[in-house]
Formats: C-alpha cells, sequence, structure tokens
C-alpha cells in the first residue's frame, strides 16, 4: 500500500522540480526582467508564494505518507493476529490525524460492536477526513493568490503605462519643429517611450509569473488531493473489514446461543444457520420463535447499519470528487478570467500603441512639412546670395577696369609731364614748378 502511495510524492514534486529547472535553465533572462522593472516588488512577493506554497505541498504530501504508514503498520498488526491489548498499546502510540480512528478500532477488537459505537466510528472517519482535507486549505489559497496577484501586477504596470503615455503624449506640445533639429526630436521621442515600455513590462511579468505559478500549485493540489482520497478509502476500507469481523464475530456467537449485550442493555445477538424445515418451525417452542425472530431481526437492522454505512461512505467520496471537480472548475474559471483580463490588457496596450504610432505619425509629418519649408527657405537664401554674389562680382569687375583705365591714364599723363619737361630747360623748369607750387598753395588758403 505504502509504495502505491509513494507515486504521488512524485507526481506532487515534479511540477515543482520543473518550474525550479525552468527558473535555473532561465535564470538570465529573469534577472534582466527583475533588473529592467521599476517596480519589481510584485514578482518577488510572487516568487515567495510559489515556492512557500510549493513547500507546503510537499510537507502534506509527506505527513500524508507518514499517515499511510501507521495505517499500513495497524493492518500488518491485525493481520498477524495480535491481541486487543497489544492492538490498543500500538495505536496509542500513533499520533496524527487518524490516530483516533485506530484506538476506536483497537478498543472495539475481539468483541460485538453495537451502534452506538458504530456511529461514532463512522462520525471519527469523517472528521479524520475533514481534517486531511483542510491541511489543503493554505495551499490552496496561495494558488487563488497568485491569480490575484498577477491581476493586480497587470492593473498596475497599466495604470502606470497610461500615466506615462498621457506625460508622453503632453510632451508632443512642446516640440518646436521650425527650430529644434528633427533627428533630435525623434531620439527625445524614442528615449521618452522608455518609460512606458517599462510599466508595461510590470503587468505581463507579473501575469506571467502569476499565472506560471498558479498552474504549478493547481497540478501539485491534483496529486496531494488524490493522495488522500487514497489514504481516506483505505482507512474506510480498514473499518469497514473491522465492522464486518466484528458481525461475523457475533453472529457466531449467536449460532451458540450466546448473547451479546451492549453497555445500554441492547441485545445484538445474530443467530445465523436456521434450518429450513417447515416442521422444525411449526413444532418449535413458542418462546425459542420469537427469540429466533428477533435475533433475525437485529441482524437485518446491522445489515441496514453496513448498508447506510456505504452509502454515506459513498456519498462522502461523490461529495469529495464534486469538491475536487468544482475545485477545478474554479480554478479553470480563474484562469479563464486572468486570460480574459491580460488578453484585454493586451488589446488597451495596443490601442495605447496605436495611438502614438497616430502621434508620431502626425509628428513625423510636420517635421517633414517643417523640413520641406525649410529647404524652400535655404534654397531662397542661398539663391538670392549667389545672385548677390554675382551681382557684387560684376561690379567689381567694372570696378577693376576703372582703376586699370584710371591707372593707364595716370602713366599716360605722367609720360606726357615728362615729356613736356624734358622740352623746358633747367631754368624754366625750376620757375614752372614755382609757380605750381605757388598755385597749390593758394588752393590749400
Amino acid at each position: 500500500m505504502l509504495k502505491r502511495l509513494r507515486i504521488y510524492y512524485f507526481y506532487a514534486a515534479l511540477p515543482f522540480v520543473l518550474l525550479l529547472l525552468g527558473a535555473a535553465v532561465y535564470h538570465e533572462a529573469i534577472i534582466k526582467t527583475l533588473v529592467e522593472n521599476p517596480h519589481p516588488q510584485i514578482n518577488y512577493a510572487i516568487f515567495f508564494i510559489t515556492i512557500l506554497g510549493g513547500i507546503l505541498i510537499l510537507l502534506n504530501v509527506r505527513r500524508l505518507l507518514r499517515e499511510a504508514s501507521k495505517l499500513e503498520d495497524y493492518t500488518n498488526a491485525v493481520q498477524s493476529g495480535e491481541g486487543p491489548a497489544q492492538l490498543q498499546d500500538r495505536a496509542q502510540s500513533y499520533e496524527g490525524d487518524i490516530a483516533y480512528v485506530l484506538r476506536m478500532l483497537a478498543t472495539s477488537t475481539g468483541r460485538g460492536i453495537a451502534h452506538q459505537e458504530q456511529v461514532a466510528i463512522d462520525a471519527e472517519l469523517n472528521s479524520a477526513g475533514r481534517r486531511l482535507v483542510n491541511r489543503n486549505a493554505l495551499p490552496q489559497f496561495l494558488t487563488s493568490l497568485l491569480v490575484g496577484l498577477g491581476l493586480l501586477g497587470t492593473f498596475i504596470g497599466l495604470l502606470a503605462t497610461l500615466d506615462d503615455i498621457a506625460i508622453l503624449i503632453s510632451s508632443f506640445a512642446t516640440v518646436n519643429v521650425a527650430v529644434d533639429s528633427p533627428v533630435e526630436v525623434f531620439r527625445d521621442m524614442v528615449s521618452r517611450m522608455r518609460a512606458p515600455m517599462r510599466s508595461m513590462g510590470i503587468a505581463f511579468s507579473a501575469s506571467l509569473f502569476g499565472l506560471l505559478g498558479s498552474i504549478v500549485l493547481g497540478f501539485m493540489m491534483v496529486a496531494v488531493r488524490r493522495c488522500t482520497q487514497e489514504v481516506l478509502s483505505i482507512l474506510g476500507s480498514e473499518v469497514a473489514q473491522h465492522i464486518e469481523q466484528a458481525i461475523a464475530r457475533l453472529a457466531s456467537n449467536g449460532q451458540t446461543g450466546n448473547a451479546a449485550t451492549t453497555t445500554d442493555g441492547e441485545t445484538v445477538v445474530i443467530e445465523s444457520g436456521m434450518p429450513d424445515n417447515a416442521g422444525y418451525l411449526a413444532n418449535m417452542d413458542p418462546a425459542e420463535l420469537k427469540f429466533r425472530r428477533e435475533v433475525a431481526t437485529e441482524e437485518i437492522r446491522v445489515l441496514r447499519r453496513i448498508e447506510e454505512r456505504l452509502s454515506e461512505s459513498s456519498r462522502l467520496q461523490e461529495r469529495a470528487l464534486q469538491a475536487e471537480l468544482d475545485n477545478f472548475s474554479k480554478q479553470r474559471g480563474e484562469m479563464m478570467r486572468a486570460m480574459a483580463d491580460h488578453n484585454e490588457a493586451v488589446s488597451q496596450f495596443r490601442g495605447e500603441l496605436q495611438r502614438v504610432g497616430r502621434q508620431l505619425g502626425t509628428i513625423l509629418s510636420m517635421m517633414e512639412r517643417g523640413n520641406a519649408d525649410m529647404m524652400g527657405q535655404l534654397n531662397d537664401h542661398f539663391t538670392g546670395l549667389i545672385q548677390a554674389t554675382t551681382r557684387q562680382g560684376s561690379d567689381l569687375a567694372r570696378m577693376t577696369d576703372m582703376m586699370t583705365r584710371m591707372t593707364d591714364d595716370s602713366m599716360e599723363l605722367r609720360t606726357a609731364i615728362i615729356n613736356m619737361m624734358d622740352r623746358f630747360s633747367p631754368a624754366e623748369q625750376r620757375a614752372l614748378l614755382a609757380s605750381l607750387l605757388e598755385e597749390a598753395g593758394k588752393q590749400r588758403r
């Protein structure tokens, strides 16, 4: 029995081990996501809750295996033929959720069982089942909490994204295409888009890690529930076998004419092997016939109690299975809601990206129109500058020609003066020079 239940430990540990292996393989990407995330606290909380839930589930499986080992030890002791005293001592040494059931079985070993004792054993069996099931309450809550944390991170990231996108759109009003460089404007725009992308990193990473942790813990919880149902089923079979042996013991006592009386005076002697001879019944003493009828009635009553107990056990198993199905449906509904919220977040983010794209297209078209206007103005300016330079070049050429002609005229005048001076004698030259100087002096006055 214990070997068959140990496979559930493997089933429960396999998803957790695969999760740890995946985290070890992709640790660089996970670290990069946490480093680039401006608010990684919610991701840290998801990691902590996932690891805590996995450890709690593995501890629950280990405790279930311990309970199963105690049940197997008690079953082996019963099969080996130990007496009631040894079984009671063995059951008193047990500790755990099913220890009380085993103690009640050991106390009622070797004697008849009254109806009140059967009810008490069934009630304790149900209580043990509830205690085993209640162990999974905290891991089940952590599984649902991971989905909630993923959604919380998604909404926090979306709120931060909307705020950053609003800041980005409002910054478009400060762009002056006519003055600022288009390259600088585009570079500044790209740098401002990093904040919305980081905020979306919060949303997507939290949703991804939360859903992944919830799926892993959900698979582990399936193994724990199956192991719990197996332990309860084996314990129920042991209780049923114990009650059947007690009934058989009462029946054998009834055949020998010994009546078993309970503590409250209720006679539960069972008579079997009654002759089928009608003549024997007709010749039987009325008192003995009445006694045998009472025994048969009590036997039927015991069988009905067994049937009720089996029906109650089947109803309990059906309720447990229905609870497991409801749990699975609830997890599926939560996952579907999480996926729907995730898709809605992606749609909103896509819409925001389209808005930003349209704004960028508008800005780029404005920049293109501004560049075209600027290029036209520059072309007009350079054309006017070239024309002015051309006009200045032509004026400079004319001035050069005039200066050349003036230089030639000066040279000719000088040559004429020299020739004229050569014609005069030295005395005439001095007289002419003196008259010229005197005339120049008069002009100065």
